[in-house]
């Protein structure tokens, strides 16, 4: 390919990405939240540390630091540093971290950060054989020191994983009888459903587990725990190979009753939080049994953690 086309082709992929960066940038300033094509964007916006406002602005200034450099042609300086390949390893290296969170820790992934990075792909092919080898080598790394790490949260090696230190937030009843956990997930229409059933529970102490951070909950009396951390939550699902929320988890003297979807839950819930008497069974079969955990699920009223859940 000849020089001139290839730079060509390079400004074209820098503004076209600045194009959609600003664009979402737009909707997210007049909405107030980012073009989500699946349920993977909404989960890695949660477990940011930043709001992706501020990712997408720096995602704009990079594009358009690689659209004119490419189009002024001066790549090198008087110290002889090839400006453009330094700009297209340090976007790679970023976004290469960004794809490796979400798919070897968080476990999904975020549509329209991979059309992202798929751009910066071919910014990267089209500068050259040269730059191609940096590439495989960046995302080699890359992935090599995310699959070698562990990301639980910090003392969670030095403790059991619990429930009760994870959880949002508690709202206890004045004389309670029952301690369940609700994991959920924030932008999940069968959770909210569940939330507003709880508002009138009278018999049960209830911890929200949601496995994204919430801003706020619509829930009278609930007490927030500082110590919340979403990580864990996700990860007792896994351990457990459920992946669709909302899930209870309703504590018994010796073994744990994990019930799934939204009519199950609510049924259990009514039946249970508004009564001091003992929920001794449900009419639902059990998908799974052992001496120490049943599971009662009702998979239509689910919404899963990878796939957006349809909004009725």
């Amino acid at each position: 390919m000849e020089s001139k086309t290839k730079y060509k082709i390079m400004r074209l992929i820098a503004f076209v990405a600045s194009l959609l960066i600003g664009l979402q940038i737009l909707i997210h300033l007049i909405t107030g939240s980012s073009v989500c094509l699946n349920a993977g964007c909404t989960i890695v916006e949660n477990l940011s540390a930043i709001s992706p406002l501020y990712v997408n602005v720096l995602g704009l200034i990079f594009f358009q630091v690689v659209f004119w450099l490419i189009f002024n042609l001066k790549p090198k300086t008087v110290f002889d540093i090839d400006l453009i390949s330094l700009v297209l390893v340090s976007g790679l290296v970023f976004d290469a971290a960004l794809m490796a969170y979400q798919i070897l820790v968080a476990h999904t992934f975020c549509s329209y950060c991979l059309v992202i990075f798929t751009l910066m792909i071919f910014l990267t092919i089209l500068y050259g054989l040269r730059q191609m080898a940096i590439g495989v080598a960046v995302l080699s790394a890359v992935g090599l020191s995310f699959s070698i790490l562990t990301f639980s949260p910090i003392g969670a090696k030095s403790k059991p994983y619990s429930l009760k230190s994870a959880s949002y937030g508690v709202k206890s009843c004045s004389s309670p009888t029952k301690e369940i956990y609700l994991i959920f997930s924030s932008d999940c229409p069968h959770c909210q459903k569940v939330i507003e059933t709880l508002n009138n529970c009278n018999s049960c102490d209830l911890y929200l587990n949601p496995i994204d951070n919430v801003k706020s909950l619509n829930l009278t009396g609930l007490e927030f725990n500082q110590q919340f951390a979403p990580e864990i939550n996700r990860l007792i699902l896994e351990v457990l190979a459920i992946d669709s929320v909302p899930v209870l988890v309703v504590k018994d003297a010796e073994s744990y009753r994990f019930i799934r979807g939204e009519n199950t839950i609510i049924n259990f819930i009514r039946r249970a939080c508004f009564t001091h008497d003992e929920v001794l069974y449900l009419n639902e079969s059990p998908v799974s049994t052992d001496q120490e955990i049943t599971i009662l699920t009702e998979k239509d009223e689910e919404c899963s953690l990878v796939l957006d859940c349809e909004r009725n």
